[in-house]
């Protein structure tokens, strides 16, 4: 007779169309439900979602229970972590994914063991490099629901699911009915011929041997007396159902010859996955991304920088930061699919943890730079990356007149704005107070090119100018570099590059949005609308060539206007396309939003037709081709639409070049013959519609369920925002491959970071003027320093950080983004350094000088 384990446990959204605080009021019976339940009964178990924040906040509410859930986690009664929250697994970087696995797991220890299980149970679909991830976190398995085409993928829902590279694997256990098959577990004739039964029957269609049940749902109780229950469910079932664990059941599995699978999986078969869920809320998740980026690229090396001179602060503020960002990447709250309520919420957390992050930085580089006793003409401008830097930086100074310059390099201004002197302000001197009239000041942003050290700084004087370095104007329509001419006609923006032409290179399309917070569904009888340029102005220096180009059209306000071809609101729209001399295009488009239920896209043409788009992802790059949507309602639960998401670049190629395209605005992208679309935003009125085109039958977000309701979502509207959108672009005569791509993305990650010491307004950062220098550390500290430079040598390096669990350490994670295995001189690189190969949870692991193709290698560093 087949074994069906049964595992017991809760999925707990802690935020969905209620709050987190709502969510706390439910664990405060729930979970003190489940608690006496385990204390009761020794054989019972009970997952918690696999999520430590959960617990932490339920514990704010009873601390006195501590000893009890240390016991029931000894025990294997109460399983607890390992992430601190449920993660999406699309649209969050690796980065951001391991930091979700080590902060659960470094803040589960103060309970126990946290479970070394990659519980995933209601992803909307994984990225191909989820088991490198796992692999770093200390996990060798993954349990998840959505993305998985059985007979496709695979034939059996168990399975070894490979990263890229196929060096990093993991056991992937997939629930194809979901986390709730089992939900209930009543002991009636009707429970188990309705339900229970013929799930396992459906399962067992695709595998042989032992199958795993869930037994639990969205925000439910942990069933009382399991084994009474099961005890009788066993006397009218036709299989043989135990008490299990999801532990039990993998190291089952691993007894078995499994199926091997390498690739994404975001295939909606058994369940939805919201293809086009990606550009919903795209005011959050354009604030998460960058949030991301300050955190692993700017603030975590900044520490590492202040610790070794002295200045002293605590990793677990930087901790602080990271929850509030992962308990805005879980995978209902990144996707957006949430109330307003909860947005609100989610932008709370956003805006508190970017306070965070910016005071660190001010309060490091205001010590820095009082330890440097620099000057008013001095900048300290630092460099985040362990890789040698020359090129470009952008600084902010503050000046009394308009026109300055960075002594033995080059610079220019980019841009310049004046501050109106003041009069009768106060000024406390040591023989008293008395008025003066302040003087006015310039705020003046510049580009320059410099050097700097490996995860270093190095000090600049600026001085004064008489050379005024403003664009001059360009008296016809178009621009040019090295072998591209950028041309506007009167309505079209065309591309020449060699000697191919393509006309309607770039441009804005609109388009009703009949969807909801879940997905993108066009509108019946609804055509796009294309956003045209009306006028054009073209500056240059010697340096670069700018294009702006603004447009007015009236748009239909709603819906219906559509349908009714009604001219509702003026929409305006401004695009600026700067091209440098090695033809690299630098693009931004910025327009208040004042239409309700549309997608905006910006619209690219290639010069030829497409063959295929890469795409960056998680330590790596994948291919992909679009698929056929034929027939697609026989084997689909949504329209699989080829809208795919991307980590910052894609590249588009055809027979003979390329065009790529870099930016953190958005993660959302389609092609189709010679078109390549971005998304800008996707706004909508509903959380939840019924009978959508590219989604038939049943709302999403439970509002079409009995006694649920539909729920307007107004601020998903994005009304009157001001949309900003970056990118950079690369015309090629050659089809480009990971490496090239890779350095590419690196390029544009890194971080301007400067500070200049002044006093003409003590409020360009925000505690600027109560950060005090309490202890210098006697150090000599001289005008530029480095901690690790890897000198000509380049290195593509993840994250650098502070060590968790070792005070004298920081830890380094390079990268291997390409599909060839890459050697390092380890003893080179780290020179002055003891160091140790570790995973991201700085355990330590066998030592190879040696990254696989599409990996990454963790180490942890120590002065000698």
């Amino acid at each position: 007779m087949t074994k069906i384990h049964i595992v017991n446990h809760t999925h707990w959204d802690r935020e969905w169309y209620f709050t987190s605080m709502d969510a706390l009021v439910l664990s405060d019976q729930l979970f003190t439900d489940a608690l006496n339940e385990l204390k009761k009964n020794e054989d019972a178990s009970f997952v918690l979602d696999g999520q430590l924040s959960i617990l932490d906040d339920y514990v704010t509410l009873y601390p006195e229970k501590v000893p009890l859930i240390k016991q029931l986690v000894a025990n294997n009664q109460l399983f607890i972590g390992p992430w601190y929250t449920q993660s999406d697994a699309g649209f969050t970087s690796g980065e951001s994914v391991l930091r979700n696995a080590m902060i659960g797991i470094y803040e589960s220890k103060k309970y126990g063991e946290p479970m070394r299980l990659g519980y995933l149970p209601d992803t909307f679909g994984f990225n191909a490099q989820l088991p490198v991830i796992l692999n770093e976190a200390g996990m060798d398995n993954v349990i998840m629901w959505r993305g998985l085409h059985l007979t496709k993928h695979v034939q059996s829902p168990y399975f070894k699911w490979s990263g890229l590279g196929n060096k990093n694997s993991v056991y992937a256990l997939n629930l194809p009915q979901g986390y709730g098959t089992g939900m209930l577990l009543e002991p009636s004739i009707e429970y188990v011929d309705g339900r229970l039964d013929p799930a396992v029957d459906f399962i067992k269609q695709y595998t042989k041997g032992d199958i795993l049940i869930p037994s639990g749902n969205d925000q439910l109780a942990i069933i009382h007396d399991f084994s009474k229950k099961l005890e009788k469910i066993n006397q009218l079932g036709k299989y043989d159902y135990v008490i299990s664990t999801y532990q039990k059941f993998l190291d089952y599995i691993k007894q078995t010859d499994l199926e091997k699978y390498s690739g994404e999986l975001r295939e909606p078969v058994l369940a939805r996955v919201h293809k086009t869920i990606g550009s919903v809320r795209m005011d959050l998740k354009k604030e998460i991304f960058h949030l991301e980026d300050k955190l692993i690229y700017r603030i975590e090396p900044l520490m590492v920088i202040a610790k070794k001179n002295g200045i002293q602060l605590s990793n677990h503020l930087l901790m602080l930061a990271w929850k509030k960002l992962l308990e805005s990447q879980a995978h209902d709250s990144l996707a957006g699919c949430v109330s307003d309520t909860v947005a609100n919420d989610i932008k709370h957390r956003l805006k508190e943890a970017n306070e965070i992050c910016d005071s660190i930085e001010n309060t490091v580089m205001k010590q820095l730079s009082d330890f440097l006793n620099l000057s008013q003409n001095e900048v300290l401008v630092v460099n985040a990356s362990s890789n040698h830097f020359v090129g470009q930086k952008k600084v902010t100074v503050l000046a009394a007149t308009p026109n300055v310059v960075f002594e033995d390099m080059d610079s220019r201004i980019i841009s310049s704005q004046y501050v109106e002197s003041r009069e009768d302000v106060l000024e406390e001197t040591s023989s008293g107070n008395r008025f003066i009239t302040e003087p006015g000041y310039y705020i003046l942003e510049l580009e320059i090119t410099c050097e700097l050290p490996g995860v270093g700084y190095r000090v600049f004087s600026l001085k004064e100018s008489s050379n005024s370095q403003a664009l001059a104007t360009i008296s016809k329509n178009e621009i040019t570099g090295k072998h591209i001419t950028i041309q506007y006609d009167g309505q079209r923006i065309n591309i020449i590059h060699g000697n191919q032409k393509s006309s309607d290179f770039i441009q804005l399309i609109d388009e009703g949005n009949a969807g909801d917070t879940y997905d993108f569904s066009p509108q019946v009888n609804s055509e796009p609308i294309s956003l045209r340029f009306n006028d054009c102005l073209c500056l240059a220096d010697s340096n670069r060539q700018q294009m702006i180009l603004s447009g007015t059209v009236q748009l239909p306000y709603t819906l219906d206007d559509r349908l009714n071809y009604k001219q509702g609101k003026q929409f305006e729209y401004q695009l600026k396309l700067t091209l440098s001399a090695d033809d690299e295009i630098t693009g931004e488009i910025q327009f208040v939003n004042k239409i309700l239920n549309h997608r905006v896209r910006l619209q690219l043409a290639t010069l030829d037709v497409i063959d295929a788009v890469k795409a960056s992802i998680p330590y790596g790059f994948i291919e992909r081709k679009n698929k056929s949507l034929s027939n697609w309602q026989a084997t689909y639960a949504e329209m699989p639409v080829n809208v795919e998401p991307f980590e910052k670049v894609i590249s588009a190629s055809y027979k003979k070049g390329s065009l790529s395209l870099f930016t953190n605005d958005s993660r959302e992208y389609e092609y189709g013959e010679n078109k390549l679309w971005v998304t800008l935003l996707a706004t909508t009125d509903s959380l939840g519609k019924p009978n959508l085109m590219y989604r038939p039958g049943r709302a999403s977000g439970d509002t079409t369920k009995k006694g649920h309701i539909m729920m307007d979502t107004p601020d998903a509207q994005l009304l009157d925002q001001n949309i900003v959108f970056s990118f950079f672009l690369k015309v090629e005569d050659k089809v480009v491959d990971d490496k090239t791509l890779s350095w590419w993305k690196d390029r544009h990650n890194q971080q301007d970071i400067a500070y200049q010491k002044q006093d003409l307004n003590y409020f360009v950062h925000r505690i600027d003027n109560k950060i005090q220098s309490l202890e210098n550390n006697q150090k000599q500290m001289t005008k530029q320093d480095k901690i690790l430079d890897f000198g000509d040598n380049m290195y593509h390096v993840s994250s650098i950080y502070n060590a968790y669990y070792d005070p004298d350490a920081f830890v380094i994670r390079l990268e291997n983004p390409t599909d060839e295995e890459v050697t390092l001189p380890l003893d080179q690189m780290f020179s002055g350094y003891q160091y140790e190969r570790i995973n991201a949870l700085e355990e330590n692991l066998e030592s190879t000088n040696t990254i696989s193709a599409y990996s990454v290698l963790t180490f942890k560093l120590k002065a000698e």
